[in-house]
């Protein structure tokens, strides 16, 4: 390949023989608009030269230490100039083909050319609608901008090479240019065209491809061309694969911004390579969701639930995403407004409960890791075995066993019940007036209740219940609104939760003898809460933040109270929380009725002390 990003000599097609000195030559340019190695993690180069290969599959690993895009390969002119060359691109991520463009054509006779060969998102298998996605344009046509078209081009109309608008371009910072970029004005869904005024970029704001920082993910537009956008008088003509005509609204009205051009941010033109994000700040691992309630971390990624838009539909989901970002995947969608998730980390399966809505019930459902087998584990009328009670909400594994709660509905009491994981019934552990969430670890499980009031009064309590025991201790009373709840395998006698009311709250397993760790009652809100083996982390859902506190800090009556560490600001309506070795994972809710909750990374700072 030729260049610095990708430094290896370029190829003769054939060999020149004693006829005149070769002169032509054909710069294959790939490039993509999305992040590597995030979306795209290899890339994949087959060429054939009159049928026969000369570069067959060749494999190049795509990464900081690794190749850039854009990248090169030289190409030279052989004895026939009317020779046709196929050339094949891949982009892989974790060994699946992701976005694939095949061109053939010829190698200039006299001059450099450059041939620019597009690995896009709307060309992706994630995005793509048919016929434009991979393997589904016929044989004689390739994806170009989401759409198919011929595969044929003329070298006659390829550009001359210029090394400078190639290989010497400065980076495009994606995540910062439209960070507060606004959704696109005025959409003609027929035209697939948006007003626009003044010079602007234009990006596709997606659910994880891309560019990602704390403010959302986005695949930035090659402006003036046809692989991106053009402006015509007063309006921005789009790909026409964002305005599918079965769907007149289409991707565009959900997802497209735009962002003011400024010395900082440049017009991005094709081939501009994508800024690396900075992996200190909170990142977005999935944007643009609908109402995200809880999240669990697996192996495989992170995993969440997603309500939906919160009306009589039964339209929520459970999704997936890698750890380190991507495209989200759904797992189960149509649930009837999906709450608490947990993990049967034994069977490899992700359970969550269903609230219910319309004329969908309350559930409690299962689905493996590894196949599509979605479908109830607790149903209503199993559930309705231990008596009348309210909607599932929260929802905790421990062992071999579930716990789950039920909130009060009417006429029936709430209840924290118990069944072990391969279905079978077991017992309601305890009648509760509001108990809400739910964690269970070593031989304890713990539940929140919520008590009565707006979360202002102290008529809430924490519960443990030792395996074997009867009756649950109460070991956290006249608690402001405790909402989150969480223990630790690794020290079976302490328990935390968070007060809405502005307070984090240290307790052991068996008394009652709650210490609040930290206290802001001018600051409410507190809502999720997680344990690492040194500090504590929680969100506050109404100043919008998520903050970090040593887990042994004295009490506050013990004259302690230090501040917090605050790992982010600005978020949007902060919930459920949890941490692996080396990160912070939690959900924005966002607003209901809108596309704008996320699930968000941010690398862990050093330990406390």
């Amino acid at each position: 390949m030729r260049g610095p990003r990708w430094s290896t000599a370029a190829l003769a097609l054939a060999a020149a023989g004693c006829s005149a000195p070769v002169t032509g030559e054909l710069i294959v340019a790939i490039q993509t608009d999305m992040a590597a190695p995030k979306d795209l993690d290899h890339l994949e180069l087959h060429v054939l030269s009159g049928g026969k290969p000369v570069i067959s599959n060749a494999r190049f690993r795509l990464g900081p230490e690794d190749v850039h895009l854009p990248a090169t390969q030289g190409l030279t002119v052989s004895e026939e100039p009317d020779r046709e060359i196929l050339i094949r691109a891949r982009a892989i991520l974790r060994d699946r083909t992701r976005v694939e463009h095949t061109v053939i054509t010829t190698v200039p006779e006299h001059r450099v050319a450059t041939l620019w060969v597009p690995l896009h998102f709307l060309c992706s298998e994630d995005s793509a609608s048919p016929p434009g996605a991979p393997g589904r344009c016929p044989d004689d046509q390739t994806c170009f901008a989401g759409e198919c078209r011929d595969r044929r081009v003329s070298s006659a109309q390829l550009p001359d090479y210029v090394e400078q608008d190639v290989l010497r371009r400065a980076c495009f910072d994606a995540a910062g240019c439209f960070r507060g970029a606004i959704p696109a004005a005025d959409l003609d869904p027929v035209a697939c065209t948006i007003a626009a005024s003044g010079d602007v970029n234009v990006a596709i704001a997606t659910e994880g491809d891309g560019a990602c920082d704390g403010s959302g993910c986005f695949v930035p537009l090659d402006a003036e061309s046809d692989l991106g956008w053009r402006r015509r008088g007063d309006r921005i003509e789009l790909p026409k694969a964002l305005c599918p005509p079965d769907e007149p609204e289409g991707l565009a009205r959900l997802g497209v911004v735009t962002s003011p051009v400024t010395p900082a941010c440049p017009l991005k033109r094709i081939g501009d390579p994508i800024c690396e994000v900075d992996g200190g700040r909170p990142v977005v691992l999935a944007a643009r969701q609908r109402a995200p309630a809880s999240l669990a971390l697996s192996e495989d990624g992170v995993l969440w639930t997603e309500q939906g838009w919160l009306d009589d539909s039964a339209d929520g989901a459970v999704k997936q995403v890698p750890l380190g970002g991507g495209a989200p995947a759904t797992l189960a969608e149509r649930q009837a407004v999906p709450r608490q998730i947990a993990l049967d980390r034994a069977s490899r399966r992700v359970l969550w409960t269903n609230r219910g809505v319309g004329g969908a019930t309350t559930a409690l459902m299962a689905r493996s890791l590894d196949r599509d087998d979605t479908a109830p584990l607790l149903d209503a009328p199993r559930l309705g075995l231990l008596g009348p009670s309210g909607v599932l909400e929260g929802l905790a594994t421990r062992g071999a066993s579930l716990f789950w709660t039920q909130l009060t509905g009417t006429a029936a009491p709430g209840r924290v019940g118990r069944a072990a994981l391969d279905g079978r019934m077991e017992t309601a552990l305890a009648g509760a007036a509001s108990a809400y969430h739910v964690a269970a670890a070593n031989s304890v499980v713990c539940w929140t209740d919520l008590g009565e009031g707006d979360g202002t009064g102290e008529s809430g309590s924490v519960l443990c219940l030792k395996a074997g025991a009867t009756e649950p201790v109460e070991v956290g009373s006249r608690q402001r609104w405790p909402y989150g709840i969480a223990l630790d395998a690794r020290d079976p006698t302490e328990v935390f939760w968070v007060n809405f009311g502005g307070e984090v709250v240290r307790g052991a397993v068996d008394k009652n003898s709650p210490e609040v760790i930290f206290q802001d009652h001018k600051n409410e809100g507190l809502y999720g809460v997680a344990l690492d083996e040194r500090s504590v982390y929680w969100t506050n859902r109404l100043r919008n933040t998520v903050s970090r506190l040593p887990r042994d800090a004295a009490s506050v009556g013990a004259g302690g109270g230090e501040p917090p560490l605050t790992l982010a600001e600005g978020q949007r309506n902060p919930g459920a929380i949890a941490v692996d070795a080396s990160a912070v994972y939690w959900i924005n809710e966002g607003s209901a009725g809108q596309a704008d909750g996320a699930v968000v990374r941010c690398a862990k700072p050093p330990p406390p002390r």
